[in-house]
């Protein structure tokens, strides 16, 4: 759904390529004291969708939202979390707590670095998405670098068409970022949902 608003209609992602996503599964037999998980309580679900692989939440909370994947989908039962044994362990195991933390009853937590991207990742990936959309196609040749840079990169732009464009090093950092937008379009996006476990998304900052 193109035209649907993210916070109304979240998009269903990957567990395997997203760390953040919360994974249950029925837990081993000698735990029938523990909790089930009740989502009738929970106030306010975002989506709620039952696939070929389990079952697939998204549950709003004020500090962002819990993204949940139910390898069964009988919630009656006791649950247990799974968690992933790789490079993103620190970040599975935040989101798990924070779930937690919620099911418990206590107060939203901050979501932790890494969930999302920071505040100049995302004017950087907005940049991004303004260079893809100044090309008409795919092909490059709709729109001049000079353009790019002058509408885009440096508004204001005094230097003019001739050498001292061409080897300018504003030039050269306009061909990083037309490299970097085409790049994330052909399936770089990917890496977002993946973030490493120091918190920053894989998106290279340009000098």
């Amino acid at each position: 759904m193109p035209d649907a608003f993210a916070a109304d209609a979240p998009a269903l992602w990957l567990p395997a390529r997203t760390p953040t996503i919360v994974v249950f599964d029925h837990a081993p037999p000698g735990y029938a004291d523990a909790p089930a998980f009740d989502l009738a309580a929970w106030p306010h679900v975002l989506a709620d969708r039952s696939l070929s692989t389990g079952r697939h939440i998204v549950l709003a909370d004020p500090e962002g939202p819990h993204r949940i994947w139910l390898r069964t989908a009988m919630i009656d039962r006791v649950l247990a979390y799974v968690i992933t044994r790789d490079a993103a362990i620190d970040l599975r195991i935040a989101a798990m707590r924070r779930l937690d933390r919620r099911l418990a009853g206590e107060r939203p937590m901050p979501v932790p670095a890494g969930f999302q991207p920071s505040a100049f990742q995302r004017h950087r990936l907005g940049l991004l998405l303004d260079i893809l959309d100044a090309f008409d196609t795919r092909e490059r040749g709709t729109i001049t670098t000079y353009e790019i840079a002058s509408r885009l990169i440096y508004r204001g732009m005094t230097i003019g068409h001739g050498d001292d464009w061409k080897t300018s090093s504003q030039r050269r950092r306009t061909q990083r970022l037309i490299e970097e937008a085409f790049a994330l379009m052909e399936g770089d996006y990917l890496k977002l949902l993946n973030p490493d476990p120091a918190g920053a998304t894989k998106v290279t900052r340009s000098k």
